[in-house]
């Protein structure tokens, strides 16, 4: 943004003064302090709620900081290019300051998306983003997108949470309370309305109470077939390949309440430290995986994929710790995608794409002009989980059709079936936890975002 002509006058005096218009302040409330860069030229320094002070700290940064009484610092460092400003992934994790619940509804429309091109009867290899990469689909990479924003949120969650048992509830009530739903439904409803056998029949199947048990308590083999569903479809006799990523997920969380229990969680170098010997086990596991049924989908590519998920949760994991340090700019952004471009035929682009990607949907987390697409609430698990199952169902009902009107209207039918999880299932049970834990909401904004994650 340009200065008006009395502002550039200043600017001009600040400088032969050998003062920098973009001075550090110390802004100072309560127990908590943080240092901030601020034009003094047309900018007013904005006030939180409660008393503040003010303290000028020199020529970028030089002279003593004033600090807060308890020594409590929680300095939110602003990256800047001249008068270019960088968000940082910190400022971004502040509540209200970024897209991830609009990314993960985005992510969820695309695994629905990228399975349309298998579940109707269409080229697989057609996949757009699949044409694109010539390694990864819509499915797979938002599921990497998931992954990311998880690693990232849920370290938060730990680090501003007061107990690992708080911890664990929230985790607990964010999964399982609508896969349990889902499975359910599945089994119960879907089931008797697509299978081939007698309802009778279908009922005596012992294999109906067992995908239950596995798909309701995420132990086991998820996923499977029921008796008579979905036989004739392309993609015959699969109901819910989906939840494959839900006990890959939990496993996540735990190795976040592992290393949090060790003190680990929210240092740099101890993160780092830990993900770097899980790291090395993963890459050892993942050429040897274990014969355990749920233990060895955590170190298999599943089909379709070119990479794991896991990594991803690592990474978010690590850049956690690492977020005042990370700038979020469109430059870097476009300059990945230039190079992946150039170079996507090749080992290089190969290795440019994965961290790329990473780079560009935190950077798209961050940008404000998004914001004013934020849902009003989370269905993106609820897409995620039912998504799959009714275009099996849409296959059976309507045969003839493209895999872009089958997903056109599929699409609505599973937003309903999300908005009736969220509204019933998921978002009751988290009100559980907070109930149980009044400090919940003012504890941090990140965990508070957490809560929807």
């Amino acid at each position: 943004m340009g200065h008006t002509w009395g502002q550039n006058r200043q600017l001009g005096r600040l400088a032969r003064r050998n003062v920098c218009p973009y001075a550090k302040y110390t802004v100072t409330s309560g127990a908590r302090c943080r240092t901030v860069c601020s034009p003094l030229i047309g900018r007013r320094m904005p006030l939180s709620e409660g008393r503040q002070t003010m303290s000028r700290t020199g020529h970028m940064g030089s002279g003593p900081a004033t600090e807060c009484a308890s020594r409590k610092c929680d300095r939110s460092q602003s990256n800047a290019i001249g008068h270019i400003h960088m968000k940082t992934l910190a400022e971004t994790l502040e509540r209200d300051s970024n897209n991830f619940d609009l990314i993960r509804l985005g992510a969820a429309l695309a695994v629905m998306f990228g399975h349309s091109f298998g579940v109707h009867g269409g080229n697989v290899d057609m996949e757009w983003m699949l044409q694109f990469t010539h390694r990864e689909s819509f499915g797979s990479l938002a599921v990497y997108g998931f992954f990311l924003i998880s690693g990232l949120l849920v370290s938060a969650s730990y680090v501003n949470h007061a107990s690992p048992l708080r911890f664990v509830s929230l985790r607990v009530m964010r999964i399982w309370p609508g896969a349990i739903a889902c499975a359910l439904f599945i089994g119960l409803v879907v089931g008797p309305l697509f299978t081939r056998l007698p309802l009778t029949g279908y009922f005596a199947d012992p294999m109906v109470f067992r995908w239950l048990v596995h798909n309701a308590s995420l132990v086991g083999g998820v996923g499977g077939w029921l008796p008579g569903v979905f036989e004739h479809n392309h993609l015959a006799m699969l109901v819910n390949p989906t939840f494959w990523t839900l006990p890959i997920e939990l496993e996540c969380y735990g190795i976040v309440l592992i290393v949090g229990l060790l003190g680990f969680i929210g240092s740099r170098w101890r993160t780092l430290l830990a993900v770097g010997v899980v790291g090395v086990l993963f890459t050892y596991f993942a050429k040897h995986p274990p014969t355990h049924i749920t233990l060895g989908q955590f170190f298999i590519i599943p089909i379709a994929y070119s990479f794991y998920p896991v990594p991803f949760f690592l990474l978010g994991m690590l850049l956690y710790p690492f977020r005042r340090y990370i700038p979020l700019h469109w430059l870097p952004a476009v300059l990945l995608f230039a190079a992946y471009i150039m170079l996507r035929d090749t080992v290089a682009g190969t290795i440019i794409l994965y961290p790329g990607f990473a780079y560009g949907l935190l950077w798209m987390a961050s940008l404000p002009n998004l914001r004013r697409f934020k849902p009003r609430h989370d269905y993106s698990y609820g897409i995620y989980l039912y998504g799959f199952v009714v275009q099996q169902a849409i296959t059976v009902l309507l045969p003839s059709l493209s895999n872009y009107c089958s997903v056109a209207i599929a699409i609505p039918i599973t937003v309903v079936l999300a908005a009736v999880s969220w509204h019933v299932v998921e978002c009751p049970c988290l009100a559980l936890v907070r109930r149980n834990a009044s400090s919940f909401a003012g504890v941090s904004p990140i965990a508070a975002a957490d809560a929807r994650a």
